[in-house]
């Protein structure tokens, strides 16, 4: 189903683009919603196409994430320039082999009508975005992979389970095929941070390192603002995270190093992660099973914005233990909020204070080396003051408008088509 309020020339002369997205659509009372951050990366999008036409799945209610924020999209409609197709939800192969048919049609009509092709959804079966890749290369037409995580290195997509033995590796070497196929044959790819470029640069024509964030300029914390917080009286030692309670991010073992401080410093330590997810509950029994409820809080989804950047920037220290290869935005935000980095290392994290400082990190799944970096600079206030000052420099050159600027430029450079009936106006 598509929803537009656009002309009805989808070959016309603009820079028309579009866009295969992983994020998915959800009907409330029959209202087509987006997930709040995707619904800013639309208007975004739209800030530097004439058009532009979005491509995802939509996700069934069983299977609704309740930490998930959502907006209507009437609003993005009603700018005129934006085209929503929804497409299944795909990630069950019967309904996967079901569906490709008509998904397949769909994307060769769009591919063939759009100047710029930028696909995210890859990988996994039911990551419609396959499809769309091979219908360009089918048509002969450039396109971009924009991708935010190594996902040949990632769980499989939700929705699917993981399975074991050989059917599951044969099954996730053809899938794996898909994505190193999608990136061989694009024009341009956009890799999110220096630890997914890493991954794919070496089978990219034209790798690029870009980054993904949504806030806003005035979302930088002020220098006079940081200075009232490094100047405030030592006291309460404030440790925090802000992202999904999710495997992958570690969560228990943050509980460990969160643990071990709070016994170097007892009574001193306030250790916060802000956000809801699958291990929610679980991180709050443990909390509670080991008698830390006065040293560290899991106090669930925080919706409001404003009170996110309150939290970020009342932090000492941004401490997190990402186990996958992926680039969170949250350390980007933590940077702009001026709340300098600790937690396990990556190419990603080590490239965003690469310039002027703001993080140190450990290996991954080193619990003791995450505690006495942090422990470190807890004791030593001028250090951390230098770090907080470096990390709000390196996050100063981020925000939505400029990330989404710098992506859509690099699609219009490599990606633009003389050769297609958009590029003759």
């Amino acid at each position: 189903m598509a929803l537009t309020t656009e002309r009805s020339d989808p070959a016309g002369g603009d820079d028309s683009l579009l866009l295969d997205l992983p994020v998915p659509f959800r009907r409330i009372d029959g209202v087509l919603h987006v997930e709040a951050q995707a619904h800013n990366g639309i208007q975004r999008w739209l800030d530097n196409f004439q058009r532009v036409t979005i491509c995802a799945p939509c996700v069934p209610d069983a299977l609704i994430d309740p930490s998930i924020a959502w907006l209507p999209v009437d609003d993005l409609l009603q700018r005129g320039a934006l085209t929503l197709h929804e497409l299944p939800w795909g990630y069950h192969p019967l309904v996967h082999l079901r569906e490709r048919g008509p998904v397949r049609v769909l994307y060769r009509r769009l591919v063939a009508s759009h100047r710029f092709l930028c696909f995210s959804n890859l990988g996994w079966a039911g990551g419609w975005g396959n499809i769309a890749a091979s219908e360009a290369r089918r048509l002969r037409r450039p396109y971009a992979v924009w991708l935010d995580s190594a996902l040949h290195r990632m769980q499989p997509m939700r929705g699917r389970r993981a399975g074991k033995g050989a059917v599951a590796a044969i099954r996730d070497r053809l899938e794996s095929h898909r994505i190193f196929s999608a990136i061989r044959g694009a024009a341009l790819g956009l890799f999110h941070g220096q630890t997914v470029y890493d991954a794919y640069a070496p089978i990219s024509r034209n790798p690029q390192v870009v980054h993904n964030v949504h806030l806003k300029r005035p979302d930088i914390i002020s220098r006079a603002a940081l200075s009232a917080r490094l100047e405030r009286p030592a006291g309460q030692m404030r440790i925090g995270y802000a992202g999904r309670v999710h495997e992958i991010k570690g969560p228990l073992q943050w509980i460990d190093a969160m643990q071990a401080l709070a016994q170097r410093y007892p009574g001193r330590l306030m250790a916060t992660w802000l956000g809801s997810g699958p291990m929610l509950e679980q991180c709050r029994r443990e909390v509670a099973s080991r008698g830390l409820g006065n040293s560290i809080s899991f106090p669930g989804l925080e919706p409001d914005r404003a009170r996110v950047l309150q939290f970020l920037r009342s932090l000492d220290l941004f401490a997190f233990c990402h186990l996958t290869p992926e680039s969170p935005r949250c350390l980007i935000e933590a940077l702009m909020s001026g709340v300098p980095l600790v937690g396990y290392d990556s190419a990603y994290a080590r490239d965003l204070v690469a310039v002027t400082g703001g993080g140190e990190f450990v290996p991954i799944g080193d619990v003791d080396g995450l505690v006495e970096r942090l422990a470190q600079w807890l004791a030593d206030a001028p250090a951390r003051r230098t770090a907080s000052i470096g990390a709000l420099a390196s996050g100063e050159r981020f925000s939505d408008d400029a990330v989404f600027a710098h992506r859509s430029q690099l699609i219009k450079r490599y990606l633009g088509d003389a050769s297609h009936p958009a590029a003759a106006a």
